[in-house]
């Protein structure tokens, strides 16, 4: 009988302490994710195949057309939007950790976590062209997001990580006609900032780890995208941020990439977490 009281006492202590974690934990994070007052409508929904469990990176590529890459293999596939099925996979180099992707007519660009680059030129026709560059003195552990800045002739690198902690994150930028990084940073994401304080998810609102970036095709704004505690980041042309959409994390448990169709429509890519990966359409509300 004692035995079982100390039991008892043991398994109620246990839950009473989870009690207390959980109301902690509500006030300081997405927990306290305000369904009635999202920003943003879903609009369409894929799930995608098994081998895209591990999506991370997409890119559109008109035709109802989406280019991805996944974790582990150096693969690019293509899916198609109205049969839900992947038609090609164009293979452009071995086993790796592959975050992103950004396609600019026949020119793939996809980004290795350890800061290489691979170029794949006509990376449609039988025998594309593959050439890469490490991006060096940045102290990368992660980086998992990668633009096209066509105008400027360079790309856009989001780190997520440093190897020495960093509370702010960098957007930098590699120069391809030189091949040589611009070790400044030319955009600074702090969660310090008084528009992250004000966010209704508590101070887990205030992390930023981006997961994708991606010029809106008319605006010129970049989408920054926080995929450890779920938001859209907007930064207008100066690199001030403009607007924070939270993400619920039910729908959005691990968005890892960006893209825009010719029709200027967002779409976001989950990981498989809880539920198959999956691309979702978004619409955005002013």
């Amino acid at each position: 009988m004692k035995m079982n009281k100390i039991v008892l006492g043991i398994v109620g202590a246990v839950f009473i302490l989870a009690g207390i974690i959980f109301w902690a934990f509500k006030n300081n994070s997405y927990l306290s994710f305000d369904d009635e007052n999202k920003t943003y409508t879903i609009e369409e929904q894929w799930n995608l195949p098994t081998i895209l469990e591990e999506v991370s990176g997409i890119s559109y590529l008109g035709n109802n057309e989406m280019a991805c890459v996944q974790d582990e293999e150096g693969v690019i596939f293509i899916f198609n939007l109205k049969s839900s099925e992947i038609t090609a996979r164009i293979p452009f180099g071995e086993t790796g950790d592959y975050e992103a992707l950004t396609i600019v007519e026949e020119t793939a660009y996809i980004a290795r976590s350890d800061g290489k680059i691979f170029k794949v030129s006509n990376f449609r026709q039988d025998s594309p062209t593959v050439n890469t560059y490490q991006i060096s003195g940045l102290d990368i552990n992660e980086m998992e997001g990668l633009e096209v800045d066509v105008k400027n002739k360079r790309l856009l690198l989001s780190v997520k990580e440093y190897n020495n902690r960093k509370e702010t994150k960098g957007i930098y930028t590699f120069d391809l006609t030189t091949e040589t990084v611009n070790k400044e940073r030319y955009f600074t994401l702090n969660g310090e900032d008084e528009i992250f304080k004000n966010l209704r998810g508590g101070r887990s609102s205030q992390i930023i780890r981006p997961s994708s970036i991606r010029f809106h095709p008319t605006t010129g704004e970049l989408y920054v995208l926080e995929g450890n505690q779920p938001k859209l980041i907007i930064l207008d042309k100066n690199g001030k941020v403009s607007k924070i959409h939270l993400l619920d994390p039910e729908t959005f448990p691990q968005p890892e990439g960006l893209a825009f169709d010719d029709e200027n429509r967002l779409y976001i890519s989950n990981e498989s977490r809880r539920q198959p990966a999956n691309l979702l359409r978004v619409k955005l509300h002013n």
